[in-house]
């Protein structure tokens, strides 16, 4: 039984006959990346359990170094006809123009005595297979059995080109005259052979155990399908035990070996014998079905939810009480009862005896899910694997013995690198992240970062596309380095092991730059393509934002990328869409940032003070995210500030908008982390790295107010008074209240100014030349209104200074002869 298996469909393309079908996926997920700290209780609780994918590929050990090829084949591949993984090519392999263009004609031949007479150009077994194939091909099948058979009576060293490829054939021709002894021999001809060195191109060998696993699937009703079991009809029922297990057998040596297909024909025959306590019954007592059943339990059976949401089959990995699986999982804690079918499958197992359960570890954590807590420990000690010790660290944690569940969680990280093959390498993260939570909750901080940076870099490592640093874990990584790490801690950790990745050379990126189409990729694009962006980056990159919030802007420049690193060029796009890196890097802006403030704090005229705040007001309103934004809320710079959610400790938008919001620190570290896995001195910590102010894009009321401290240091009459201010509003028009602030200093100490009409919405740049020389030009001005409005006072005050000059200098005069008269007697 197959849905699908391409490898048949190489052969029947090649030979005429044709099976349709598909596999299955499950596609969807949350849109944002795993954050285990979101429900710590049920991260810690949930049960550990691989992929089915994953099971099914190490039900059985292969013995040989067989590898299925189902991406290959086709008439024509991806590529195009001259595609080497086309079946046209790899007919052709090594034959020379001649040989190809009697392969050719033989396939456009009508039968097969006419193919074998345009084929005598080519060597004896390809020239008998292919005119086998057109036999097969016009429905001569004693024809094309006694060519097939042909080819394999050849003497080893010219069969060998076609020999699995025969012998393949003759299994599929005995197959469809109901010859299974025949059709089951010839199979295993096609892999003895491909063990042995013959040539298979196809992967004809790997699929031929699907092909030998579906004649076994027979009742009294005829041969049953794909369909017949995944839609959970009755075909199967009257298949001898026997056959069954045997064809578990045999598709799970397919998928050993690599097949995409055979896990589907697997999940099939679980979900339907599962459905069946007799035929769970007959089949537990089989090694391979068992661990078939508990693997398919575990990783595809959700248990039941006291509402419509979750009925044990829905995948929903967003919903409360979901595991790492995305079903239901009820060990969670929440309102979820397991699945009968799942406490039906661990009774009939303990009632057969403990020491007939195959695979001691997998059962042991279906036990623990089902609430079977003394089963799952006896079961957990009788194996030294990973996934064991992880169920014994869920154990440890439910009898509250925190410190036991440390040891089992360190013991189970200690298989990796080094892989048991009892927890897939994606769990192995999991597990490593589950660790930091419990160390998180024991206060040992930094250790807990490490954990969490650990699992991070692994799960970001075996990611393929340039958002790979964005995966699962690094959410948990940057709340613990933002928000609970002191800055000096974080910089500690930083420095001993977050370095930089290298980066490409701009030679290198101009080069592969040149090498693609015009106008394919931005040179930020083709620069991630020859050195990505890790999880280490985005760490010094959050460090070097956190410094610069403390005032530290010196000590944050070393953490920011290179401004010749092309990885970290901004864009921004046009109306049709194309990409327009900005010009400004972001180190410079940092730089910039910092001599700005230096300015406005210790410049010695006002006027360089006042365009000091000003010239910090505008980065940090323009490049605020880039420079000083919060990774996590309340700036969201993990997403680019595009969401007001998603990552950190703050609330998703579908709390109640009614409910008033803590007005503290304290009181909001209190509602963010409740329960009793956080320490109160996280929350401590917490409050203190609080966003100051405590606003959705914090940085642009720091930069109304540095606008406010510009006006501080200008003539309040003056131009870049209104100016200044003018752009503070700008700055936080959103914010009505902070905005009235600005605006109404305009309205009480400024002037009227051309602007004034649309404040805050069309302003100018202040003129600072300008406003240096208004005390000035503000004292002439009143000096000359005065005079006007007293002209008598004025020209006496005038005949004054007049009269008082002339007698200063007068009696000046007088005391100089005098004294020098003096110096004549002496």
């Amino acid at each position: 039984m197959k849905r699908t298996n391409p490898a048949v469909r190489v052969a029947c393309a090649l030979s005429g006959l044709l099976v349709l079908g598909a596999a299955t996926v499950v596609a969807c997920g949350p849109d944002f990346p795993l954050q285990l700290l979101d429900d710590r209780a049920g991260s810690l609780r949930n049960t550990p359990a691989n992929s089915f994918t994953w099971e099914t590929a190490h039900l059985v050990t292969a013995t040989d170094r067989l590898q299925a090829d189902e991406g290959s084949g086709y008439e024509q591949a991806s590529g195009g006809p001259d595609d080497p993984r086309s079946l046209r090519m790899l007919e052709k392999g090594q034959l020379d123009a001649t040989q190809w263009a009697a392969l050719q004609a033989m396939r456009a031949a009508s039968d097969g005595e006419a193919a074998y007479a345009a084929g005598a150009a080519l060597p004896p077994a390809i020239r008998l297979y292919t005119a086998g194939a057109q036999d097969f091909r016009q429905n001569a099948l004693e024809p094309a059995r006694q060519r097939f058979e042909a080819v394999l009576a050849l003497p080893p060293t010219q069969a060998s080109e076609r020999a699995v490829w025969a012998a393949y054939m003759l299994g599929r021709l005995h197959a469809m005259q109901g010859q299974r002894t025949q059709a089951l021999t010839s199979f295993d001809k096609a892999r003895t052979l491909a063990a042995a060195g013959a040539p298979d191109p196809l992967g004809l060998a790997v699929a031929s155990y699907g092909e030998q696993a579906r004649l076994l699937l027979v009742g009294t009703t005829g041969a049953c399908n794909w369909s017949d079991f995944n839609e959970g009809r009755n075909c199967g029922e009257s298949i001898p035990p026997a056959d069954l297990k045997q064809a578990i057998r045999l598709y799970a040596e397919q998928a050993a070996r690599g097949s995409y297909s055979a896990p589907s024909s697997l999940q099939a025959l679980a979900a339907w014998s599962l459905a069946r306590p007799a035929i769970t019954m007959a089949l537990i007592d089989d090694a391979v079905a068992q661990k078939l059943l508990v693997a398919y339990a575990l990783a595809r059976v959700g248990d039941v939810s006291e509402g419509p949401q979750m009925a044990g089959s829905d995948y929903d990995p967003g919903a409360a009480g979901s595991g790492s699986s995305g079903y239901a999982d009820a060990a969670r804690g929440s309102r979820i009862q397991p699945n009968p079918v799942l406490v039906n499958l661990v009774d009939a197992l303990r009632r057969r005896g403990l020491e007939k359960i195959a695979g001691a570890d997998r059962v042991a954590a279906l036990a623990y899910r089902t609430g079977r807590y003394d089963l799952a420990a006896s079961l957990a000690g009788r194996q030294e694997s990973a996934l064991s010790w992880w169920v014994r660290a869920k154990l440890a944690l439910r009898q509250g013995d925190n410190d036991g569940a440390a040891q089992a969680y360190a013991r189970a990280a200690q298989g990796f690198p080094r892989n048991d093959a009892s927890v897939e390498p994606g769990n192995a993260n999991l597990l490593v992240g589950e660790q930091g939570v419990l160390t998180l909750s024991r206060g040992q901080y930094v250790e807990a970062l490490a954990q969490f940076h650990r699992a991070a870099r692994q799960t970001a490592q075996a990611g393929s596309n340039a958002f790979a640093a964005y995966t699962d874990y690094y959410n948990d990584l940057a709340y613990v380095a933002e928000r609970v790490l002191t800055t000096d801690e974080l910089k500690t950790y930083v420095d001993a092991h977050a370095p930089a990745s290298p980066m490409p050379s701009p030679e290198a990126v101009a080069k592969a730059a040149a090498q693609q189409e015009p106008g394919r990729q931005s040179l930020r694009w083709v620069a991630v393509g020859l050195s990505a962006v890790t999880v280490e980056d985005r760490l010094r990159q959050l460090l070097a934002r956190r410094l610069v919030r403390e005032g530290r802007v010196d000590a944050s420049l070393a953490y920011f990328p290179d401004e010749r690193d092309e990885r970290f060029v901004d864009s921004s796009y046009d109306d049709n869409g194309k990409e327009l890196p900005v010009t400004w890097r972001v180190r410079a802006k940092a730089r910039d940032y910092g001599q700005a403030l230096e300015r406005g704090q210790h410049a010695w005229r006002a006027n360089s003070r006042a365009q000091g705040w000003y010239e910090a007001a505008v980065i940090a309103r323009r490049q605020g995210m880039e420079i000083m934004g919060y990774e996590q809320g309340p700036d969201f710079a993990v997403y680019g500030g595009s969401y007001p959610w998603g990552a950190g400790r703050a609330a998703a938008p579908y709390g109640d908008e009614n409910k008033p919001l803590p007005t503290t620190p304290q009181a909001r570290a209190q509602a963010d982390l409740p329960g009793p896995l956080v320490t109160e001195g996280e929350r401590q910590r917490y409050a203190a790295s609080e966003a100051k102010p405590y606003k959705r894009f914090h940085y642009r009321d720091i930069a109304a107010g540095y606008a406010m401290k510009a006006a501080d240091e200008l003539p309040p009459r003056s131009q870049a008074f209104a100016a200044v201010l003018c752009q503070g509003v700008n700055f936080v028009y959103y914010d009505q209240p902070r905005a009235e602030q600005l605006y109404l200093r305009y309205v009480r100490q400024g002037a009227a100014v051309p602007f004034s009409a649309d404040f805050g919405q069309h302003c100018v740049e202040p003129d600072f030349a300008a406003a240096a020389r208004f005390p000035y030009q503000q004292a002439w001005r009143s000096t000359r209104q005065w005079v006007s409005q007293h002209r008598a006072l004025s020209a006496a005050l005038l005949l004054a200074i007049v009269v008082g000059g002339g007698w200063s200098v007068a009696q000046w005069r007088r005391r100089r002869r005098a004294g020098s008269a003096e110096t004549g007697i002496s």
